[in-house]
């Protein structure tokens, strides 16, 4: 029987290091990307393990990689969409060229893969597993992750929707926080703004965040609930990982509810 190959983005580090360790310790051949070449060197000689470099706002590097996956193994059985950015600013004096950066990775990249790795999927009957975050059930203010994750997980849909009729199993992973150094760079908020109309509301921002952070999970449990998703015979359509339960309630409050708390909070850090 061949080995499975499993190709994801985001490998370099945190949950995308810790997801390529254990499909790798599960006998699987791992394609384990990431645009800084830097961050693949530490995995680069390990057994079972092939790095590239990818851009997945490049249509031409990802185009690459679908080949490298082609030329070297004839299949691809998993495709893990992991790559993400995250930035803290106000959306409403961004424009549209400083937004589209996040939108560029954390939403449009999957856009490229499955438009140059999907073939290789439906040769192989095989699983697209998507990483979104539980940030996406409450809009935000100054969160443009979380917007850009409501926007993937609307694209996810069509696709989901367009995969039914080729055996392709989609999968989405919405975990909560992860103890990762982006996790640490948020709880450590240093995100300076000058000559904004929102500096004193950004501040108390920036102070209050980690009340809605919660309890962070470690990068190899996530990666093993993947791993679960990849490999198991139903799996379920979305594994929701370590959720908090503010995040939660405030996704079911009304709206005019969650506006006068907003409000109340960046007006005044409690």
């Amino acid at each position: 029987m061949e080995k499975k190959v499993v190709c994801i983005t985001g490998a370099g580090r945190g949950l995308g290091r810790a997801i390529a360790e254990t499909f790798r310790k599960q006998g699987f051949e791992v394609i384990a990307t990431d645009i800084d070449e830097a961050l693949l060197s530490e995995v680069k000689e390990t057994k079972r393990i092939t790095t590239y470099k990818l851009d997945v706002t490049s249509e031409k590097s990802t185009a690459g990689c679908a080949r490298l996956t082609e030329d070297k193994f004839g299949r691809l059985d998993v495709l893990i969409s992991c790559a993400g950015i995250v930035d803290y600013y106000p959306l409403s004096e961004a424009g549209a060229d400083k937004l589209k950066k996040i939108f560029d990775v954390n939403t449009f990249g999957l856009i490229n893969l499955t438009k140059y790795f999907l073939p290789l999927l439906i040769k192989s009957s095989g699983r697209l597993i998507v990483i979104s975050s539980e940030s996406h059930k409450v809009p935000a203010p100054f969160q443009p992750y979380s917007v850009s994750k409501q926007a993937l997980e609307n694209i996810y849909n069509s696709i989901r929707l367009e995969l039914l009729t080729k055996n392709v199993k989609t999968i989405l992973i919405r975990p909560g926080a992860i103890q990762t150094g982006i996790l640490q760079d948020t709880l450590n908020f240093d995100y300076p703004l000058t000559n904004s109309a929102f500096t004193e509301e950004f501040k108390h921002f920036g102070q209050s965040i980690s009340k809605y952070i919660g309890k962070a999970a470690d990068p190899e449990d996530v990666a093993k609930v993947i791993l679960k998703a990849a490999t198991a015979s139903h799996p379920k359509r979305t594994y929701r990982i370590n959720h908090n339960p503010i995040v939660s309630l405030l996704s079911f409050l009304p709206v005019k509810w969650k506006d006068t708390l907003i409000r109340k909070n960046l007006s005044k850090n409690h």
